[in-house]
């Protein structure tokens, strides 16, 4: 059988990098889950078959006993290589099996609950449903900062796992700092219990930050039409984050957001989506503090004609930026030639501001600074 470790040591050789030994570490947990999922049967409660079901030599659901561990929390900043690794592993695990990003994994729970709408165990219905479409399930930058999330992860993990699900995922955060200062974070406890006592947990903290090496590597300011920029962007984001998540729709302070893909903690979206409709400051706060890495393309000459279009892209461009934000942008233009000055507009000194920005968030200092709180 081959192993997590061998893929991994491979795939470092291709790419002419070092072995980590952190990196290696994680692979080598990796391989444990793999095995004990090749061989993994549950037990039998006896006393919950029925003398019918023994002659039949059948189980009933409620007589499975899965055995803990089911899975593998892996954190670390951002850059350490989770979603590599755990592609690694999603791609030479030979079992029914589901990968989707955070966001996309919660949309299709949601979606779930409400075709079961009425009935008396809706998570544990969602859980049997997944249950009939894999066995391993991996989910990327496990992020929790919505309450309606929060509140039902506990009974959602619980069910999964007692379905005999493997749950495999990644995040920025060690599981007690999980929804940190969240609303009723009291009722989200029992969900960080589980991850602690049913997963294993395991640290990926190298001191390299390979994300750096795409970025340094990427034309952050990419001058094109439209369609180069989208070729240019879908290699240079599937090079950033390995395997994304796309379109999707996400609720950004009750509007929705079009992305055009998501994976690990990057995004990207059209300027149109982002600065052609009525957003506020808070939104782009939002996204500021969810995601470290913003694609943004298709941003056009900003002319007398697009003044408002322009605003929204100061604030934009302010909160990134004082969040530490790195933005890999798509223009018609150069940077120079992006904004159209009317000479006596006010806008026209709060551009200066923000192409004085734009520079400084291409340089090595700017792109190599840690991501700031809000």
């Amino acid at each position: 059988m081959s192993t997590i470790k061998d893929a991994y040591l491979k795939e470092i050789e291709q790419r002419g990098y070092n072995v980590d030994p952190i990196q290696l570490r994680v692979a080598e947990e990796y391989d444990k889950l793999k095995t004990k999922i090749m061989n993994d049967e549950p037990a039998v409660d006896t006393s919950k078959v029925s003398f019918f079901q023994k002659l039949m030599k059948t189980v009933p659901d409620n007589a499975k006993r899965y055995q803990d561990p089911r899975g593998i929390y892996i954190y670390g900043r951002v850059g350490r290589g989770k979603t590599f690794l755990m592609d690694l592993f999603y791609n030479n695990v030979d079992v029914p099996k589901i990968r989707s990003h955070y966001y996309h994994f919660m949309q299709d729970v949601h979606n779930e609950l409400r075709s079961f709408a009425g009935e008396s165990d809706p998570l544990k219905l969602v859980a049997k449903s997944y249950a009939k479409k894999c066995k391993v399930l991996c989910v990327d930058e496990f992020h929790v900062i919505d309450i309606t999330d929060a509140m039902i992860l506990y009974r959602l993990l619980e069910a999964f796992l007692d379905e005999g699900i493997f749950f495999i995922t990644t995040s920025n955060r060690e599981p007690d700092e999980l929804y940190k200062n969240g609303l009723q974070r009291e009722k989200f406890l029992p969900a960080i219990e589980i991850i602690k006592k049913r997963l294993v947990s395991v640290p990926l903290d190298s001191d390299n930050d390979y994300r750096m090496r795409h970025l340094e590597a990427a034309d952050v300011w990419f001058t094109g039409s439209v369609e180069a920029q989208q070729k240019h962007f879908e290699a240079a984001f599937d090079e950033l984050v390995g395997h994304s998540d796309g379109p999707i729709t996400r609720d950004i302070n009750g509007h929705s957001f079009e992305m055009l893909k998501v994976g690990g903690d990057a995004t990207w979206f059209t300027f149109k989506e982002a600065c052609a409709k009525p957003r506020a400051s808070q939104d782009f706060i939002k996204l500021a503090s969810e995601y470290g890495t913003i694609f943004l393309s298709a941003v056009p000459l900003l002319n007398r004609d697009r003044q408002n279009e322009a605003r929204r892209f100061v604030i934009m461009i302010d909160e990134f930026y004082d969040q530490g934000v790195k933005v890999v942008i798509g223009a018609e233009t150069s940077l120079a030639d992006l904004y159209e000055s009317k000479g006596t507009n006010a806008l026209d000194f709060e551009f200066d501001r923000t192409m004085s920005r734009l520079i400084e968030m291409q340089s090595e200092t700017y792109l190599h600074q840690p991501k700031r709180q809000a």
